[in-house]
């Protein structure tokens, strides 16, 4: 059996990861091992309970397998004319669509697929075009497809409005020019479900490492400082040198063209020796003015804005950390915020960021349009603290600037400029690998499920301990680097 979820969150990623799933499913990555994904799906439940407002009359069907086809039919025999969940079953495929409406013009059942994000895809065409497939083989008369997204302009003001909060669009003739392509995708979706003992290069492997699922099939041996760690390249640029053999970045041949950046990592890949241009970090840590600031936020976003004035997708911040180093060799502050009530938190946030930054000297964060954007977004919600937020974005400097303006390039910093890659190579003592939370999704998400009636007060303090602790070694992370580049332009 093919569902849609094989064809569009396998098939479509990657045919051997359809092959895994179905011969060797333990040993692929299920999606609770990654938060991202799993909120995803969180989100886009959410916002399906929302589009089923726009459809009153409708029922929904329940349960998994051969009985949601049953429960879909006795439905349509019992005069349903708008289904939620409904389910077609035929030559070996199977779809669920999130809304099925017969319209009594037509004559025609019409299909509406619901998604969280804010925009059309091309992965959502094909997605409804699979449903509407599987529909037709069902029997189903199918007349207009519809996707309902999210209105990324819409402002909370109350209580959600689903008729401005979605966007419903005709998407039946985007449908129609990729018919052939899934008709032909399915057929040899199910070939690969067939093949249980597949020959080496048989099935298709067009992921990359990074997003890879089942890594040990689709790269075995892998090394490190392969080709997909280089610089900003694409997946398929990387994947076509791969199957030439260019394994390793050391592999490249002296002619292929580079990026100037690309060009430093290859250098000091195959040198093994950093680049390291001690007056350029001088000159840029010169025009840092005390006091120094090292700030950091962590925030929390969602498909629903939660809270009134928020808008889809927007990252509130519900913590801070806050470094402060007054001036050369002086004693280090620090001050901290962290959100005790899932709520609207920008003016708790604002306050008390207000209260403890200095009000003159640098703000050193790393990744700049990160912060920035979050501060612009503070001001323009608080129009009392508009020209604080101005103030803090002016006097803004983002540390990452030498790591990424090719001042400083490392080996083992694998193309990248993160903190969690520049960190443990210049400070070895420092890892976020130690930590219960050690990236920004997981914070994100321990912070919103804190709240939730099912936490115990034990693992409450427990989750805000963590948080405290992931979000302090950020900013403590940057005052860490920023002495070993200050030590190292001055050697």
């Amino acid at each position: 059996m093919l569902t849609k979820s094989d064809y569009t969150h396998r098939y479509l990623e990657c045919p051997m990861h359809l092959w895994v799933w179905k011969h060797k499913q333990e040993e692929m990555h299920h999606h609770s091992q990654n938060p991202s994904l799993l909120w995803r799906f969180e989100e886009g439940n959410m916002v399906d309970v929302i589009a089923r407002e726009l459809f009153p009359d409708g029922v929904m069907i329940h349960g998994h397998g051969a009985d949601v086809q049953k429960q879909t039919q006795d439905q349509i025999k019992a005069g349903a004319t708008t289904i939620f969940q409904a389910a077609a079953v035929a030559d070996r495929i199977m779809a669920i669509a999130d809304v099925i409406r017969f319209n009594p013009e037509t004559k025609k059942w019409d299909i509406f697929e619901v998604k969280s994000s804010t925009e059309e895809k091309k992965e959502h065409i094909y997605d409804v075009c699979f449903q509407r497939i599987a529909f037709r083989k069902a029997g189903f008369d199918i007349g207009r497809v519809h996707l309902i997204c999210v209105n990324g302009d819409y402002l909370r003001a109350g209580a959600i409005d689903p008729q401005t909060f979605l966007i419903t669009k005709d998407i039946t003739e985007d449908v129609d020019e990729v018919e052939d392509i899934v008709e032909a995708d399915i057929t040899k979706a199910l070939v690969i479900i067939d093949n249980a003992t597949p020959k080496a290069g048989e099935i298709a492997c067009t992921c990359v490492p990074k997003e890879c699922m089942c890594i040990a099939h689709c790269y075995p041996g892998l090394p490190d400082h392969s080709i997909f760690e280089l610089m900003r390249i694409s997946g398929p640029k990387a994947q076509k040198l791969y199957a030439s053999g260019v394994r390793l970045i050391l592999d490249l041949p002296e002619d292929y063209k580079l990026t100037t950046a690309q060009t430093c990592q290859v250098q000091v890949a195959r040198s093994g020796t950093p680049i390291i241009e001690k007056e350029k970090i001088a000159e840029a840590l010169s025009k840092l003015e005390y006091p120094l600031s090292f700030l950091d936020y962590e925030t929390f976003a969602c498909a629903v804005p939660m809270f009134d004035g928020l808008r889809p997708h927007q990252a509130m911040p519900f913590q801070y950390s806050l470094h402060v180093l007054p001036s050369p060799g002086a004693e280090l502050e620090h001050h901290e915020f962290l959100a005790k009530n899932l709520g609207n938190t920008i003016p708790e946030i604002a306050a008390s960021l207000q209260a403890n930054l200095p009000a003159k000297g640098t703000v050193i964060v790393w990744y700049k349009p990160f912060e920035t954007t979050r501060n612009k977004e503070m001001g323009a919600f608080l129009p009392a603290f508009t020209s604080f937020f101005e103030s803090l974005n002016e006097r803004t400097y983002d540390l990452m600037d030498i790591f990424s303006d090719q001042h400083y390039v490392h080996p083992d910093f694998c193309g990248s400029c993160s903190i969690k890659k520049v960190l443990p190579v210049l400070i070895p003592a420092l890892s976020h690998k130690n930590l219960t939370i050690h990236e920004g999704m997981a914070a994100s998400l321990s912070w919103y499920r804190m709240f939730g009636p099912e936490k115990s007060v034990k693992e409450r303090e427990e989750t805000w301990g963590n948080l405290i602790e992931y979000c302090e070694l950020d900013t403590f992370a940057m005052v860490e680097i920023f002495r070993y580049l200050m030590n190292l332009s001055k050697a």
